[in-house]
């Protein structure tokens, strides 16, 4: 059962594009609304596309970026706290949190993207 969930999570972290548009399917099945099929999409597979960079970090450069890659995270939030706080003078911790996922998500898909092309690049013609 523990080689399910192993092969699971790595088919998951390989291929996190094939179960964002999964994944979607069935929040749009589930919602009905597409705006809110896509926020709930864009929240759930944000830790997939973090933690696929960091597994592609691993294997393009054979060391680990994880810190690397939490201190971005913490310097995005900082970012996403102080923007709130000057739009709305108020900061509401909920709305930021929030904010810092979407814009993690579409940060860390750009990553990936690049990354795997950086990737395909350098093992087609360099290797």
């Amino acid at each position: 059962m523990s080689d399910w969930l192993a092969y699971g999570i790595a088919a998951v972290l390989t291929l996190p594009l094939p179960f964002l548009f999964l994944f979607y399917f069935f929040a749009r099945k589930w919602s009905k609304h597409k705006w809110k099929a896509i926020h709930r999409t864009a929240g759930f597979t944000a830790p997939v596309f973090v933690l696929a960079v960091h597994v592609l970090l691993m294997v393009l450069f054979e060391r680990s970026f994880f810190p690397f890659i939490l201190i971005f995270l913490l310097l995005l939030l900082g970012v996403s706290i102080i923007t709130q706080y000057k739009l709305k003078e108020e900061v509401q911790l909920f709305r930021a949190v929030r904010g810092f996922w979407r814009v993690s998500f579409l940060l860390f898909g750009l990553f990936y993207v690049g990354l795997s092309t950086f990737g395909l690049i350098l093992r087609l013609f360099f290797s």
